[in-house]
């Protein structure tokens, strides 16, 4: 399909840049003009725009996104075809900016059971909204599961739900299921049907990679991986990580069960199933969050490229060079500056008065004349009276000689 890059889609969104590619439709960055936001445009190929089984399974995928309202999946909000400029059927979606579960594997490899666990709440807890309405997404695999920035979940590409699955012949749909054979249920890829158990299997599949870092049947075709996932039995996870908690490996196993009634029933159940172990693992954890963001470990910083590398030295270069332009305050801010240093000039003069008054008032009592005391003259009087006018200065009299004496009485100061 030619990029149409660009190109503005039913006179209202404009292509900005290819984002995926696959074998019905090619995903773009858009703008919506009307409101001014963010959008992926998915557009069917051209020449699938011609089979009216494709246009009809790309409506289906329309209207069994818009018929589910949960923030773990990516939300539908319009579906058209282009009445003007290049022939196009679209499809509208929520801009989620992030990567995929499948980046995320390839770069951390194996998760802890912790965070395996976070992420695998808001998958079945999605799911168990769209079981609830009776609509089967038959396509769940890491591709299909989108991290944002934020660490938000979201499920998207319903584009198999409640459709047949699996052609007689190799078309172009058929090989794209192919791709994701190793996904899907032993029931999808040998008789064409799905119900929520098969979701429940290929979630558990999904699981079975993130928490052993690796899928459970591997082949140089995917037709041999379609052979084993029918005659074959999902190993215990245990045998890959003997780490793995008991009761998780129990579930995942009977999860993957060749047999759809050895499986719990549909993604509500298995939720229930996991989110009791998740309590048993980590009782003092908070259980109870909405499952809408998950702490997850920053991607590595991707790898650019010489020419990208150019193109921010380039962007960096003109951003230091760009004059700075000084900070220009208004009437409103001078003002209150100028109320602000009257304040300061106040409070610095009454402390300035303070630390004079208190020098002074030391220097009199000390040094000055507050210091001398007048001692009053006790000659000729007694004893009792010199103490008497003595103690009230703060002056204490010491009898020093005593003398006998004919005229003077005996206790009297002389």
């Amino acid at each position: 399909m030619a990029d149409l890059t660009g190109e503005v889609i039913d006179g209202r969104y404009q292509l900005i840049r290819q984002m995926a590619s696959g074998g019905m439709a090619t995903i773009y960055e858009a703008v919506d003009m009307r409101l001014d936001r963010k959008v992926a445009v998915k557009i069917m190929h051209s020449h699938l725009a011609q089979d009216e089984k494709f246009i009809e399974r790309f409506i289906r995928e329309a209207k069994a996104a818009a018929a589910l309202s949960h923030p773990n999946i990516v939300a539908v909000q319009d579906q058209g075809w282009n009445q003007s400029g290049v022939p196009a059927v679209f499809l509208v979606m929520e801009m989620i900016e992030g990567h995929t579960l499948r980046d995320f594997l390839n770069d951390q490899g194996a998760l802890q059971i912790k965070d395996g666990i976070k992420f695998l709440l808001p998958i079945l807890s999605a799911l168990a909204a769209a079981h609830k309405l009776g609509i089967v997404h038959r396509d769940i695999k890491p591709e299909n599961i989108l991290i944002s920035k934020e660490g938000r979940i979201k499920i998207a590409d319903f584009g198999l739900a409640k459709g047949p699955l699996l052609g007689q012949t190799m078309t172009a749909e058929s090989s794209v299921i192919l791709g994701s054979v190793s996904y899907l249920s032993p029931e999808q890829v040998q008789r064409g049907i799905a119900d929520p158990r098969s979701d429940v299997y290929s979630t558990a599949i999904t699981a079975f990679e993130m928490f052993t870092g690796q899928k459970p049947f591997s082949g140089e075709e995917p037709i041999q991986i379609a052979y084993m996932h029918v005659n074959g039995r999902v190993p215990r996870m245990s045998e890959i990580k003997p780490t793995i908690p008991q009761a998780l490996d129990d579930l995942i196993f009977k999860a993957t069960s060749v047999d759809p009634d050895g499986r719990p029933a549909d993604a509500s159940i298995f939720h229930a199933q996991l989110l009791q172990i998740s309590n048993t693992l980590n009782p003092k954890e908070n259980q109870l969050s909405l499952e809408l963001d998950i702490p997850i470990a920053p991607m590595r910083p991707k790898k650019l490229s010489f020419k990208e590398k150019s193109r921010q030295k380039k962007e960096k270069t003109l951003i230091m060079t760009e004059p700075i332009q000084p900070k220009v305050e208004t009437t409103a801010q001078v003002k209150k500056r100028r109320k602000v240093s009257k304040r300061v000039r106040r409070n610095r003069f009454i402390a300035l008065f303070l630390a004079i008054a208190l020098g002074v008032g030391g220097w009199y009592v000390l040094v000055g004349p507050g210091s001398k005391v007048i001692v009053p003259s006790v000659i000729g009087g007694t004893q009792k009276e010199a103490n008497a006018a003595l103690t009230s200065l703060g002056l204490t009299s010491v009898i020093a000689e005593k003398r006998f004496s004919e005229d003077i009485a005996e206790g009297s100061h002389y």
